[in-house]
């Protein structure tokens, strides 16, 4: 089975049904680019990686706590809250053909690094959760934060700059999330362009040392 591939006016009108408009989601990243681009080789490997997941989360989370939603660390996952309390969204780091409509239904499309039992968890309650109903209900009764059906905010960067989608997982596949239900995919991309790699960010060469010559004019 195929995932269902929401594009151009779908994805907006899908985007809607969850609470959300497109600018949500391009100011989360481009919120983590900002941080990643305050990196430098002096930095801990990988800095850029790690600064750009952090305040996409961050900023995703500021923005939308103005419009009543809430957030939790809970199992170290950065989840932001819909104000239903039926589901909740985190932004986590992609590769293979994110953000591009071909991508099949498992393997094409998959989570960059190694994910953990807490994840794992996470993916099967979202498989045994389907099919899942567009959220415009607020639940009577509080729900479990680690019960939540979770969808991803993935993001990928490359020389050509950044691409992402807005994906709910249903399986993993060894260590990697790879296998999805629905994926969200905007026409509309602000971050192509070379300064948007994160890659590129983390392998930035020293910069040379500055030398000022210093001239001593006799005893002090």
């Amino acid at each position: 089975m195929e995932p269902v591939c929401h594009v151009g006016a779908a994805a907006v009108q899908r985007l809607n049904e969850l609470g959300l408009v497109p600018e949500d989601l391009h100011r989360a990243l481009a919120g983590g680019s900002a941080e990643a681009r305050l990196c430098t080789d002096m930095d801990a490997p990988g800095m850029a990686g790690y600064a750009f997941w952090s305040r996409s989360n961050r900023t995703f989370r500021e923005r939308m706590v103005l419009k009543g939603w809430t957030y939790s660390n809970s199992q170290s996952i950065l989840r932001t809250i819909h104000p239903s309390g039926t589901f909740a969204i985190t932004s986590v780091s992609g590769s293979g053909m994110v953000g591009e409509e071909d991508a099949g239904f498992s393997g094409d499309v998959r989570t960059k690094n190694p994910k953990g039992s807490a994840v794992a968890k996470l993916v099967e309650r979202n498989y045994v959760q389907l099919p899942l109903p567009v959220f415009d209900v607020v639940v009577e009764s509080e729900v479990e934060v680690n019960d939540l059906p979770t969808w991803f905010l993935l993001y990928k960067s490359s020389k050509e700059g950044l691409s992402f989608e807005l994906s709910l997982p249903v399986q993993m596949h060894g260590k990697h999330v790879d296998t999805w239900r629905e994926r969200i995919i905007l026409d509309d991309n602000p971050f192509r362009g070379a300064e948007f790699d994160i890659k590129r960010l983390d392998e930035v060469p020293s910069v040379a040392p500055v030398e000022v010559p210093v001239e001593y004019k006799g005893a002090l």
